[in-house]
């Protein structure tokens, strides 16, 4: 059936109505309120202009839920835009996914939606616009999200750092004129030269000599692939994608995190540091700063002894020998790829005919989202999808309402995710159990490849 608004409206109302609702005894009666409001904001970036750079945004810089409690969030949109909010990473009920033209009709500009959901999982996620989301992310509009354990974390300070990048001109504003480009649709994505943590310029972070510290990392660009040259300090990677590893793994030195990826660290500030400690972009011909550490005050270390696994979340383990299905994706197109047809909505096209049509990418030969799912499974099922990069490009692969498991060699075999980087020429199998029925999206999320024909779906049933 096609969304429309009317029978949108509709059909919320009455899955608003049937949700089944559950608590523990702890749990408060009503769900906590939350007003968030989509809005144009400015940013001083550059001082010397006087001209602050205009930008979307939340009226929140960030958003703390807490695990296990059940959160009306109503959204206000007073943009000039239609739009919609994805909750990236959650493993939230269908109808809540935020996915503008398949989860909810669009929230209209002056109108407001109700997100209803139960957070079932702590750790770092971000929500973000996923209406025309190559342009309206190009703008700003997303929002760390962060969801509290009901245990508290051995740390003595949390920080986050949300990474992006912003393609500004001459004029010390967005770029808006090069939104849509079909170069970089076909090429790596939108690039920007001007770099952020939280919306701002080389931000310091004070921390005290001696202190464990908890850092959240988000790739909010929508298409940088990020390399980091942290601090020296001792590090461990405890989380990624919001789910706790069940052993922190010791890192040091450079890493990189694909676009919508999360990490958390724990860092251990030396009792004797002192002055500021820079995090990094790789530069020619030096690197570049992109936030600091600065010191405030010493306090006695804690000891060498490597940090404790976050408190788990309830994933629900599995083998290969669970595997109840299994489907290849190949995925093919882009500058310098092999693509010479595909079919899109509904007719097959050669390629000249779908660059027209702002085409460029395709999943198992079906450019943009397909009418008819890449699988169906049932609630519990455990299914696995090689996907296959046979493209020159990297990609950064998001499924929607899920997290999964993958025999990549980038990342340790422990790992949980929501997303992961496949390079080009690489194959890479994930396995997943299929969770909440419904729709659920699977995308590049380098954003401007999801535009341009890179995003199939599945169908969980009960």
């Amino acid at each position: 059936m096609t969304i429309t608004r009317r029978n949108f409206v509709r059909l919320s109302t009455l899955a608003m109505v049937s949700l089944p609702i559950t608590r523990s005894l702890s749990a408060p009666l009503y769900p906590r309120r939350i007003k968030l409001v989509l809005h144009p904001e400015q940013r001083n970036w550059f001082p010397e202009t006087e001209i602050p750079i205009d930008l979307w945004g939340f009226d929140h810089d960030v958003l703390r839920l807490r695990r296990g409690e059940t959160v009306e969030i109503e959204v206000e949109n007073r943009l000039t835009s239609p739009s919609s909010v994805h909750w990236h990473g959650l493993r939230i009920d269908n109808q809540m996914d935020g996915v503008s033209g398949m989860t909810q009709a669009p929230i209209l500009p002056g109108e407001r939606f109700i997100y209803r959901f139960t957070p079932e999982d702590a750790g770092t996620y971000w929500a973000h616009s996923h209406h025309q989301s190559y342009e309206q992310l190009a703008k700003g509009l997303y929002m760390p999200l962060i969801v509290e354990e009901n245990e508290p974390v051995d740390v003595d300070q949390d920080i986050l750092m949300a990474i992006d990048d912003w393609r500004v001109n001459q004029q010390r504003q967005l770029d808006t004129n090069s939104i849509g480009s079909l170069h970089d649709w076909s090429h790596g994505g939108r690039m920007g030269n001007v770099f952020t943590v939280n919306k701002l310029i080389q931000p310091a972070f004070d921390v005290v000599a001696g202190s464990r510290v908890r850092l959240r990392l988000i790739n909010t660009a929508n298409a940088r692939i990020f390399s980091i040259l942290p601090p020296t300090f001792p590090a461990w990677i405890s989380a990624k994608d919001g789910q706790p590893l069940p052993s922190p793994i010791e890192h040091s030195g450079q890493f990189f995190i694909g676009p919508a990826e999360r990490y958390d660290f724990v860092l251990d500030i030396p009792e004797d540091a002192e002055g500021t400690y820079a995090f990094q972009m790789p530069g020619n011909p030096s690197p570049l700063d992109l936030a600091y550490l600065r010191i405030l005050g010493s306090q006695p270390k804690r000891g060498d002894s490597p940090p404790k696994p976050f408190p788990a979340n309830a994933l629900t383990r599995f083998n290969d020998t669970d595997v109840t299905q299994s489907i290849r994706l190949e995925m093919t197109g882009g500058a310098m790829g092999s693509l010479r047809q595909a079919m899109y909505q509904g007719r097959l096209m050669e390629l000249n005919e779908l660059i027209q049509n702002r085409q460029i990418w395709a999943f198992n030969g079906t450019a943009s989202r397909p009418d008819e799912p890449l699988l169906e499974a049932k609630t519990g099922d455990v299914v696995e999808i090689e996907l296959i990069n046979n493209s020159r490009w990297p990609h950064s692969m998001h499924l929607h309402g899920h997290h999964f498991k993958a025999n990549s060699p980038h990342y340790d075999s422990s790992m949980w995710h929501d997303t992961l980087l496949i390079a080009g020429g690489e194959s890479v199998k994930i396995q997943f159990q299929a969770g909440k029925p419904g729709s659920w999206l699977l995308h590049c999320h380098m954003i401007e490849h999801q535009a341009a024909g890179m995003v199939s779906w599945i169908r969980v049933v009960a």
